[in-house]
């Protein structure tokens, strides 16, 4: 049988919910990139010894969960895009946007590591016994982590200008 006759949806996992994938995908990362900033605006008064504990371990939790959340909804949405969208039209028209997405999707797999830790780590963290160092870390953990959740979020919006599933 040719393989061009096989009808669209039976080429990739889970083609007949890509919209609505997307759509979850989409508004995970709108409460992950809000999480992931607000935790990031929380970092001057961590670093001054001041720090807002139930704010930065709800925030911190949220980043964690949202994040994991948004990256396996990606990862539902992957074989369609992988197909349909990147090989069947980015390849071969916009080569730059295909890379942009690779670019994309390895900062945001680096980055799930990072936000786990660091949800981990933020529900420890205390005002007395506070390990000078470890705070950095974990401030730069964050400054990390909203980096990449910006940059994913914009670059994604880019990437699905051009086409999406």
């Amino acid at each position: 049988m040719d393989p061009c006759a096989v009808p669209a949806d039976a080429h990739t996992l889970l083609f007949g919910a890509r919209k609505l994938l997307l759509v979850l995908h989409a508004a995970a990362a709108v409460v992950l990139i809000g999480s992931a900033t607000h935790h990031l605006l929380q970092m001057p008064a961590r670093l001054r010894g001041a720090p807002r504990l139930r704010l930065e371990r709800i925030y911190a939790l949220v980043v964690a969960v949202t994040y994991a959340l948004t990256f396996a909804l990606g990862a539902l949405l992957y074989p369609t895009y992988r197909y349909h969208v990147r090989a069947l039209f980015l390849d071969r028209h916009h080569p730059a946007i295909s890379n942009l997405f690779d670019i994309k999707e390895n900062l945001a797999t680096i980055a799930l590591l990072v936000a786990l830790g660091m949800g981990a780590v933020g529900g420890r963290l205390t005002t007395d016994a506070d390990d000078r160092a470890l705070v950095r870390v974990y401030v730069g953990m964050a400054a990390f982590v909203a980096a990449v959740v910006w940059f994913n979020v914009v670059s994604g919006l880019v990437i699905v200008s051009y086409r999406s599933v």
